[in-house]
């Protein structure tokens, strides 16, 4: 294996997008009530993300990590944070998008 232009690594692999942000979430425990982040590992004090779980997206790591939060802290910290009730747009001349 050692031998192929990209061997096999023990835990996966991460790549890093444009903005210096993970293209995955791990769960981030030990800085207040925990939430999931997907910047470099070292900004929360993690050598690496060797041996964390992780998921595709914020929503997912939340639930599967953060569950118990009755506070909803962890979904807060996303930038567009799941609502109680579904929200609804406006058109141009402020009617609804939808019918009730």
């Amino acid at each position: 294996f050692s031998q192929m232009a990209n061997p096999p690594t023990q835990a996966p692999t991460v790549t890093a997008t444009e903005a210096g942000t993970l293209t995955v979430f791990y769960p981030v425990y030990g800085e207040g009530e925990g939430f999931c982040a997907n910047d470099p590992p070292t900004d929360h004090g993690l050598s690496s993300l060797d041996g964390i779980v992780t998921s595709a997206t914020n929503a997912e790591c939340c639930t599967k990590h953060f569950s118990w939060q009755k506070s909803g802290f962890c979904f807060s910290q996303m930038a567009n944070p799941p609502t109680q009730a579904p929200t609804v747009t406006a058109t141009e001349a402020g009617t609804l998008t939808v019918f009730y």
